[in-house]
């Protein structure tokens, strides 16, 4: 871990404050909606760009965020690229996220290029498929102009954060004929830099404590939900430590299960926190 002892000697800049109301106002000040949003998000990127320099250059500043938790957790997981892109068969709004101020640099780039790729081959994929749709469409008799394109969406959410550990999730969202969602998740221990799996977090036994935690919950549903749920399913064979997860603000492990994996489509994606 980092040695901050030698950080307690810090004076945050007088004028931040002021520089924020500033933009603030100057932007409210406008009659135009799209100069508005302009210039705070322009001055909120500048001031975001700058801050996440400085936790990275300047160990004073690093100490003086460190107590403020949205900076700190956003300088763990944060936006570090946001684009938009569209044309007459798709429309595209994507945002990758990247890890940072972990102390372990090898950690970072390793997860940073592997969310990376993840997104570039979803957008890949989904691009090609638009491209289908749309030839298909026209090829049956449509119409250019009554074709309705395919979006695409990436966006991430940080389910849980602190000096332990990160868990977050990376999604891609496509809407066509047909909409679907594919999730990627991480979670991943900040001290070693290792990848966290069930084992890690609940011991040998994994796989009997989620099971158990699984059907306690599933027997807790009313009639018409387990009316939903698959038959012949066994929870304890779809348990392994490649099984999707996340870690919650408290701490508690919430197994996750893809939509059609053990219920009906109308389930859609199940999660189930572990009581162990």
């Amino acid at each position: 871990m980092i040695d901050k002892s030698g950080y307690n000697n810090i004076k945050i800049p007088d004028k931040l404050d002021s520089v924020v109301q500033s933009a603030i106002d100057e932007a409210l000040s406008s009659k135009k909606r799209f100069t508005v949003l302009k210039k705070v998000l322009c001055t909120a990127a500048a001031l975001f760009v700058a801050a996440v320099s400085m936790l990275n250059l300047s160990p004073s500043f690093a100490q003086a965020v460190n107590s403020i938790p949205v900076i700190s957790d956003l300088c763990r997981v944060f936006t570090f690229r946001e684009y938009h892109f569209e044309d007459d068969i798709k429309y595209i709004d994507v945002k990758i996220p990247q890890i940072s101020n972990t102390g372990k640099s090898e950690l970072e780039k390793r997860v940073n290029l592997e969310i990376q790729k993840i997104i570039n081959d979803c957008i890949e994929e989904t691009k090609a498929r638009a491209k289908e749709y749309y030839d298909a469409f026209v090829a049956t008799g449509g119409d250019p102009e009554d074709f309705h394109p395919v979006g695409i969406l990436v966006d991430y959410e940080v389910k849980s954060v602190n000096e332990d550990y990160v868990s977050f999730v990376v999604w891609e969202c496509e809407s066509s004929f047909s909409a679907y969602t594919q999730y990627f998740y991480y979670n991943i221990d900040l001290e070693n830099g290792a990848v966290i799996t069930l084992k890690d977090y609940l011991g040998s036994d994994y796989r009997e404590k989620v099971t158990q935690s699984v059907e306690k919950s599933i027997a807790e549903w009313d009639e018409d939900e387990k009316y939903i749920f698959f038959d012949d399913i066994s929870i304890y064979d779809l348990i392994n430590e490649n099984r999707s997860f996340y870690i919650n603000e408290e701490g508690k492990i919430v197994v996750v299960f893809d939509k059609y994996e053990i219920a009906c489509g109308a389930a859609g994606v199940l999660e189930f926190v572990i009581e162990s």
